[in-house]
């Protein structure tokens, strides 16, 4: 997880099973999502971002298992106590419950970006791996950002199946040899940044008023 410089907490996940635990809970209180730590006996509502294994037990519906919040929750305590689940993450929505026993909470990062335009950052990753992506462009797009690379680079967008990014837009990026990035938009200009070889995420704030 990333603090960026305007607050917003990034989650971001590269190769990894993950669980993206945001409450939700819709204004007429019928539709909700998140997650519960089950401790001895106790739940406790949890948000962050969670690696996580296997389900250890799965049970869903085709049809809402309930639109009763207090139900869901006394029907997953109902649920640990017959199962004697003492230490777990639990992830339920309206559809479905499931129960990890294997669970690490994301570390939370507050580093510098090395490049700044209004609301879109770019972070430079330390990773211990490579991406294994066949996508290579020389130019990309974020909003109304638009980047241009002065060569060929690799690209892992958050349309790939193992790329996580909440609550903002964004890819990592990937180049084998030094590249220039002209980067514009409309609200300020252009601007360029030398990226030597390595990985980078390239991440933008969610939309709010009058946010670029």
């Amino acid at each position: 997880m990333l603090r960026t410089p305007d607050g917003i907490i990034e989650k971001v996940a590269l190769k990894d099973v993950v669980m993206d635990c945001a409450p939700y809970m819709s204004v007429s209180r019928l539709t909700f999502s998140g997650c519960f730590l089950s401790r001895r006996g106790d739940l406790e509502q949890v948000r962050g971002l969670y690696k996580v294994g296997e389900p250890l037990f799965t049970f869903e519906s085709r049809g809402k298992i309930t639109r009763d919040y207090d139900g869901m929750v006394d029907l997953i305590n109902r649920f640990a106590r017959e199962f004697n689940i003492t230490n777990a993450l639990i992830y339920y929505d309206n559809f479905a419950v499931r129960i990890y026993d294997y669970y690490k909470k994301a570390i939370l990062l507050e580093d510098t970006p090395v490049f700044v335009q209004g609301h879109l950052f770019i972070y430079r990753l330390n990773l211990p791996f490579k991406l294994d992506t066949t996508k290579t462009t020389t130019n990309e797009k974020i909003l109304n950002h638009i980047i241009e690379f002065t060569g060929n680079v690799n690209t892992f967008s958050e349309f790939e199946e193992d790329f996580h990014l909440s609550p903002g837009y964004g890819f990592v990026l990937q180049n084998v040899e030094d590249t220039v990035a002209r980067i514009s938009s409309p609200d300020h200009g252009e601007e360029e940044i030398t990226l030597p070889a390595g990985i980078y995420l390239f991440v933008h704030s969610p939309l709010r008023r009058g946010n670029d």
